[in-house]
């Protein structure tokens, strides 16, 4: 194992957070590591060895790294006033009021290590020992990593690191961070060429996000999904969750006449032993100001469909720009292409991660209600639509009248007199998403998104 040892003097780390820069970025993402290694090599108008070179290549083709790192205090920092050098223009100077003119507001967020000022990143391969003094000269030469109010004092070996907070690239991780690709090291080179050092850089197309999770002492079992996942934005769609019914069987009923004689069973979904295809209108929850507005259609692809089934399907929302809603609105459908910037309500790990708690965001109406609305008797029909749906039996149950999400509709204003009910589940092993549930589940009522922190204990 090759190790990359990073201690930080000061205890703190000066970089911001790329989805919202006035928080810090903690722990360092493995692509700004690897291109502060980069500006090592060159440094002071110096070019690096055919080795070197060599050596860097490697770090960028290997697998993404592991990370041991502390625990450290990202609050987000105060906004600063500063003076800038814009040129004049014919509107003026912006300022913020008569005690801050030709102001521009400024964070300069930092992360304060709560452990042991040090993090460890660790590739699966080994170097002999004249590979191995090259590189720890390179990491000599780091001064700071961020800006360069965090100094640095990194190095190479071959030992094993201090078993701190250790996470690896998982698929079912919580934690997303940024690490190079194949050909990062010449893009840096291009950009350098171009851009001459200037602070203001195009972004990197040569980096991607990984996921990570923490290492736990055994091999971690984890309940896989069973649906291929598309997501639509809905423009011009004004309905909320408590209607999720009715928009997600108008989403079927276009796919429909599109198809006509071709449409498969698992787009009818009349013949009950089939595969069905799931159209579920997603809602924006979980924030103070959610009112629960429909922003989008995700589409749930069984993984058992044949080529042609999904071939007819994926054909269909090809050829449907526009979707009429029972009310006679026309509602605009675009991809959603996620990224940075995309709506969390639309971005697909906030319905496809791994988590062991998920939380009901549309009630579940219950595939055999009991006779008796008991509490037991409830949740032993809430465990049994879950394992009708594929998935395993909860070790917990906790019943609500209303969504642990605000915005999400509470039981009573789902328009059916059917038996219904809010839940947050607890399962023994990490499952993934979608999680639908109940006899509405393939059309958005019965939605589940994983349990919000507040909630978990």
């Amino acid at each position: 194992m090759l190790h990359l040892h990073i201690g930080f003097p000061a205890g703190k780390y000066s970089a911001a957070c790329i989805e919202e820069p006035s928080r810090p970025e903690w722990p360092p993402h493995p692509s700004r590591i690897y291109s502060a290694l980069v500006a090592a090599a060159y440094a002071s108008d110096r070019q690096p060895s055919a080795c070197e070179r060599n050596l860097l290549l490697a770090l960028e083709q290997a697998e993404p790294p592991s990370l041991a790192f502390p625990e450290a205090d990202t609050a987000a920092g105060a906004t600063s006033y500063v003076p800038v050098n814009d040129l004049p223009s014919r509107f003026g100077p912006k300022s913020y009021g008569p005690l801050l003119p030709n102001r521009q507001p400024r964070h300069f967020p930092v992360a304060y290590l709560l452990g042991e000022p040090e993090i460890v990143l660790s590739w699966a391969f080994d170097l002999d020992r004249e590979e191995l003094r090259l590189l720890d000269q390179l990491a000599a030469r780091m001064t700071h990593l961020g800006t360069s109010h965090s100094l640095v004092v990194a190095r190479f070996t071959c030992s094993e690191p201090k078993p701190l907070a250790c996470y690896a690239a998982s698929p079912y991780g919580d934690l997303s961070l940024r690490v190079p690709l194949p050909g990062r090291l010449q893009e840096l080179d291009e950009v350098y060429a171009q851009c001459g050092g200037s602070p203001r850089r195009p972004q990197p197309l040569y980096e991607d996000f990984v996921t990570y999770a923490r290492l736990a002492g055994g091999p971690i079992q984890v309940h896989h999904s069973a649906y291929e996942w598309l997501a639509f934005r809905l423009k011009g769609c004004t309905w909320g969750a408590d209607t999720a019914h009715s928009l997600g069987k108008s989403l079927r009923r276009a796919i429909m006449s599109l198809l006509d004689a071709q449409a498969p069973a698992a787009v009818h979904g009349h013949a009950a032993e089939q595969l069905h295809i799931a159209w579920l209108p997603l809602p924006e929850v979980g924030h103070p100001r959610a009112e629960g507005r429909i922003r989008g259609m995700g589409i749930a692809l069984p993984n058992g469909l044949s080529r042609q089934e999904r071939a007819l399907t994926l054909a269909a929302l090809a050829r449907l720009p526009f979707l009429r809603l029972p009310d006679g609105q026309v509602a605009e459908l675009e991809p959603v292409i996620d990224g940075p910037h995309t709506l969390r309500t639309l971005c697909p790990k906030t319905w496809t991660g791994f988590s062991p708690c998920w939380s009901s965001v549309t009630p579940v109406v219950l595939d055999r209600p009991p006779k008796r609305f008991e509490s037991s008797r409830v949740i032993q029909a809430l465990v049994e639509s879950l394992v009708n749906a594929g998935f395993p039996a909860p070790l917990s149950v906790t019943l609500s009248q209303t969504s642990d999400f605000e915005g999400g509709p509470s039981v009573r204003r789902i328009p059916t007199r059917l038996p219904r009910t809010h839940a947050r589940v607890v399962f023994a092993e990490p499952v993934q998403g979608p999680v639908i549930a109940g006899r509405w589940k393939y059309f958005g009522t019965g939605l589940f998104r994983p349990t919000p922190e507040e909630f978990l204990s």
